[in-house]
C-alpha cells in the first residue's frame, strides 16, 4: 500500500511541475505569446529574444523591419526616383537645397521661416512610456526635413518628464525619451552631430498636478546651433 502511495504522489509531482512551465526572463522568449505579456520589451519573438519585429509585416503601413525594429519605409532609391525640384537624401524626398549664401551673408538667412523655431518640433509622450507616437513621428519627420534644408552645426535632445516617480527614475526615463528622438531623427537621415541629455523632472512647464499638466512636461525639446 506503502508502495502505491508514493507512486501516486511521484505522478502527481511530475504532473505538477509539467503544468507549471519556467518562468521567462524579461527580454527572452519561446514564442511571441511570452513577449506579448511582458511590459517594455518588442512583441515579436526573433530567435528567442523578443524584438519589435522580425519582417516588414510586423510593422504598421508605411515602415519597414530593419535589424528588428520598425524604420520609415524609404520614398526614393536608385529605382525609386522622386519628384521634380526634389532630391533623395537617406531614402527620403527632400526639396533640393538651395546653393549656399555668398560670402558675408548670415546664416540665418539660408533658414526657412518654418524651420526657424526648434520648440514648434516639441514632441511628447504618454505615462512612463518613452516609445515615439505617431503624432510625434509627424513633428519629427518636419523637423528632419528642415534640418536636411538648412542643417545643423550641433543638436541637442532635452528629455523631461512630469513630476510623478523618483527623481532617479525620472532622470533616467527623459533620458530614454531624448535618446529615441536621437534614434528616430538619425533613421530619417539626418547627420547632424546630435546629443541627448535628461532633466528628469526639472524645468516643468507647468506646475499643476493633474493629467493636462504632466502630458505638457513629458517631452523632448531641441536646440539647435547653426
Amino acid at each position: 500500500m506503502r508502495r502505491v502511495l508514493l507512486a501516486a504522489l511521484s505522478v502527481s509531482a511530475v504532473l505538477a511541475l509539467a503544468g507549471c512551465p519556467p518562468k521567462v526572463k524579461k527580454g527572452e522568449c519561446k514564442s511571441s505569446a511570452d513577449c506579448a505579456s511582458q511590459e517594455g520589451v518588442g512583441k515579436v519573438c526573433v530567435e528567442g529574444r523578443c524584438q519589435e519585429c522580425g519582417q516588414d509585416s510586423d510593422c504598421r503601413e508605411g515602415f519597414v523591419c530593419r535589424e528588428n525594429r520598425c524604420a520609415p519605409k524609404p520614398q526614393c532609391g536608385p529605382d525609386t526616383p522622386c519628384p521634380a525640384g526634389q532630391e533623395c537624401v537617406a531614402e527620403r524626398c527632400v526639396a533640393k537645397q538651395a546653393e549656399a549664401p555668398a560670402a558675408g551673408a548670415g546664416a540665418a538667412a539660408a533658414v526657412p521661416p518654418e524651420c526657424a523655431d526648434p520648440s514648434a518640433f516639441t514632441i511628447r509622450f504618454d505615462f512612463d512610456k518613452y516609445t515615439i507616437t505617431s503624432q510625434s513621428q509627424q513633428t519629427l519627420q518636419k523637423f528632419a526635413d528642415c534640418l536636411k534644408r538648412a542643417p545643423a552645426k550641433a543638436l541637442t535632445a532635452n528629455g523631461y518628464a512630469d513630476e510623478r516617480g523618483t527623481a532617479q527614475y525620472n532622470v533616467a526615463l527623459s533620458a530614454k525619451r531624448a535618446e529615441a528622438a536621437k534614434k528616430y531623427l538619425g533613421d530619417l537621415g539626418v547627420q547632424s552631430s546630435m546629443q541627448t541629455v535628461g532633466y528628469g523632472e526639472e524645468n516643468p512647464l507647468c506646475t499643476d498636478s493633474n493629467e493636462a499638466c504632466w502630458s505638457r512636461n513629458r517631452r523632448v525639446e531641441f536646440q539647435v546651433s547653426r
